[in-house]
């Protein structure tokens, strides 16, 4: 017997994706509509071969989000698989709906303004892995010579401490003595 909260991540994934199919389907037939109809844009290939992305990550999100039942014998469905959270923040899934949510916005863009010139903000995909990427690799490769510098810095320090036979504490105490600032005891 499942428990409640996957049967409400049950409901709440086939909502999601049931919706999502539909919003995908009436875009999309507006979309061929509009193309096979009026004519613009001239051309159906950029939407085609656009679109492809967006099919592949629904696909993604119906085998991993949608939940599996089976009927037992007196007609009872029985969750057996509740499927993975598709709502959760800052995942993979997150960044499959915002694919989804472009390719509609420039799928409706291409319907008003008539012209495949939208499907270069397409390149707003490729761009953000680029500075996701960048923030993930760029302490690695600029810090490098930082790193090796605060580590001499901190074996020198080391060295002076042991060569001095006092502590930290000891020596900011003695720098501001030297300072002429008070040092107030507890």
């Amino acid at each position: 017997m499942a428990s409640g909260s996957t049967k409400k991540l049950a409901v709440a994934n086939t909502k999601t994706l049931n919706q999502l199919h539909l919003i995908t389907l009436i875009i999309n037939v507006i979309s061929i509509f509009v193309i096979f109809v009026f004519k613009r844009p001239s051309s159906y290939k950029p939407w085609l071969i656009l679109s492809i992305p967006s099919f592949i990550i629904e696909y993604n999100l119906e085998k991993s989000g949608r939940p599996k039942y089976v009927t037992e014998g007196s007609g009872v469905q029985k969750l057996i698989r509740s499927g993975d959270d598709i709502h959760q923040s800052g995942g993979l899934f997150e960044y499959f709906f915002d694919v989804v949510y472009l390719t509609w916005g420039f799928n409706i863009l291409m319907i008003v303004i008539g012209s495949n010139k939208i499907w270069w903000l397409y390149l707003i995909i490729p761009g953000f892995v680029i500075y996701k990427l960048y923030g993930i690799v760029s302490p690695f490769l600029l810090n490098r010579k930082g790193n090796a510098q605060a580590v001499g810095e901190d074996q020198q320090q080391q060295q002076q401490q042991q060569s001095s036979g006092t502590s930290k504490r000891q020596q900011k105490l003695q720098a501001r003595r030297e300072k002429g600032t008070a040092v107030k005891y507890r």
